[in-house]
């Protein structure tokens, strides 16, 4: 009888621990073209309003600031390294690309294969938070983290933006 106890004891020791796993490493680092974008509108109704801004057609947010308050789907290239977002490129006849806008990020709250964390940078003294919603070899998906433009009682604006890499 000890025998089984202890060897009952012993089997859920072993099968109830929780398996670690490293998260899974990032590889944002790349020049991205913004491809997509989702605006999901939340009211304090029960209809969420949601746009679908296809290539060709021009996200506006008046309520961001410059270089993301407007953003042409399909045409507006992104770039990030190692610690730097660069928005508004110009190609010189060299083949060399001048970005016109570049502000630090860092990635935080990247602590498991489940979460991906997020892109916080400052444009203009104004703090951006992007959750990094998946992070292929070809794309990027981030999510802002919400903006309510009429105070925190008003409705919530969530914007998903697709990107594609086009560049190392």
């Amino acid at each position: 009888m000890k025998k089984l106890i202890l060897v009952s004891v012993c089997v859920a020791f072993l099968t109830s621990c929780e398996k670690y796993s490293e998260p899974a490493s990032l590889s944002l680092s790349g020049e991205y073209i913004v491809d997509r974008i989702t605006f999901s509108k939340v009211e304090n109704s029960s209809t969420p309003g949601d746009t679908t801004y296809q290539p060709g057609s021009v996200y506006i947010n008046p309520n961001d600031v410059f270089p993301i308050d407007s953003i042409s789907v399909g045409f507006t290239k992104w770039h990030l390294d190692y610690s730097v977002i660069s928005f508004c490129p110009t190609s010189l006849p060299s083949g060399q690309v001048i970005w016109g806008k570049q502000y630090f990020y860092k990635v935080i709250g990247h602590n498991s294969i489940n979460d991906l964390g997020y892109i916080q940078f400052d444009v203009n003294s104004s703090s951006r938070t992007f959750k990094i919603i998946s992070d292929g070899f070809e794309s990027l998906t981030l999510r802002t983290t919400g903006l309510w433009p009429s105070g925190s009682s008003g409705g919530n604006q969530s914007i998903t933006l697709y990107l594609t890499r086009v560049g190392p």
